[in-house]
């Protein structure tokens, strides 16, 4: 008697987009290479990348959905924020402040979906449309948040996404030091 049997192992695949950029945890596509790294970068600019912000400015916002788009529900996920630094703007003039190690202290933001704030944490509501500096860049590096943090971020299940908003602007704090200058910081998405 002929059986047949089969058995198959199951895809883990992110996707994030802000609507005009599509990036995949597995590289360049859908269905890219599965890797046992299955990291990729991504060139969507969350900070959105404006320059010339003036303190008290228009705060700045990216939405950006992430999408499982494999076959198998997430166990764990998190955004683990890197370090922030701050060096010359790219378009600054003669004049650059020397205000390199505080910068990142003075821009003021913040991280949420529709209905709670994930930084500053508020799990009661979502985050303010002007962020204040009780969240910024300086306080924020190094940190990770997951689906156990207070508020938490959502598990992915197979097929289902999660909108989050970053949210950026030069606090009022800021003086001539740190004019020209621009921060930069890595955010990683993971999820097993």
């Amino acid at each position: 008697m002929n059986n047949a049997n089969t058995f198959s192992a199951g895809t883990m695949q992110l996707k994030e987009s802000n609507g005009s950029i599509n990036c995949y945890s597995t590289g360049s596509g859908s269905g890219g290479t599965v890797s046992s790294a299955n990291s990729a970068n991504c060139s969507i600019n969350k900070l959105v990348g404006t320059l010339d912000q003036i303190p008290a400015g228009t705060p700045l916002t990216s939405t950006i959905t992430m999408t499982n788009v494999g076959t198998i529900n997430s166990n764990l996920e998190s955004l683990v924020m890197g370090a922030c630094s701050a060096a010359a703007a790219s378009d600054a003039n003669a004049y650059v402040g020397s205000d390199t190690a505080g910068f990142c202290g003075k821009i003021d933001f913040s991280i949420g979906t529709s209905t709670k704030c994930i930084y500053p944490a508020n799990a009661a509501a979502a985050c303010p449309a002007t962020p204040t500096n009780t969240g910024n860049l300086g306080a924020v590096a190094g940190t990770t948040f997951t689906n156990s943090s207070t508020p938490p971020l959502i598990l992915l299940n197979a097929g289902s996404s999660q909108a989050y908003t970053f949210t950026a602007m030069l606090d009022s704090s800021a003086t001539n030091t740190d004019q020209g200058l621009a921060a930069s910081m890595t955010m990683t998405w993971n999820q097993s």
